[in-house]
């Protein structure tokens, strides 16, 4: 008797169920999402889904220039169970937060990169491209007890 093929984590976390009614496609694989979860999170989405284009009636909406895994880990992030981003991924999450329009993920990804061990400098630099203001401060932290630095030399 043969075991039925593992599905990974993130087929299996956009698998169909009976609250999905969209399919979005990313490099030919399939994610079942809600329309509405989706456009309540995102103004890129809420467009896509229910302005005057072509996509708001298509069955399949095909999800160009990203990678799979990236984009089903941002979609997660507004999900009960998201899949834990990674210290090499955040960058490319942030990324993909902006461009859809995410800021519920953009927030999760904040705190996500506040608990990292990742660098204060590239914090520094990952706070400032994208306006994250508690990860300016936490850096900006960092620096000041690894320096000895006071704000109120």
């Amino acid at each position: 008797m043969s075991q039925p093929p593992e599905t990974c984590i993130y087929e299996s976390s956009f698998a169909p169920t009976d609250k999905t009614d969209a399919i979005l496609v990313v490099q030919g694989k399939k994610l079942h999402v809600n329309k509405t979860l989706l456009s309540c999170h995102s103004d890129y989405f809420n467009t896509l889904f229910n302005g005057e284009f072509k996509e708001k009636s298509m069955s399949e909406i095909e999800i160009e220039d990203v990678d799979f895994e990236d984009f089903a880990t941002l979609l997660s992030l507004i999900h009960p169970k998201p899949i834990t981003p990674t210290a090499i991924n955040a960058e490319r999450i942030l990324e993909l937060a902006d461009r859809f329009l995410l800021p519920a993920a953009t927030n999760y990804m904040e705190l996500f990169l506040i608990s990292t061990e990742l660098a204060a400098f590239y914090k520094l630099i990952l706070g400032d491209k994208y306006g994250l203001n508690l990860l300016i401060k936490h850096a900006l932290s960092l620096y000041t007890v690894k320096y000895g630095l006071d704000s109120t030399d």
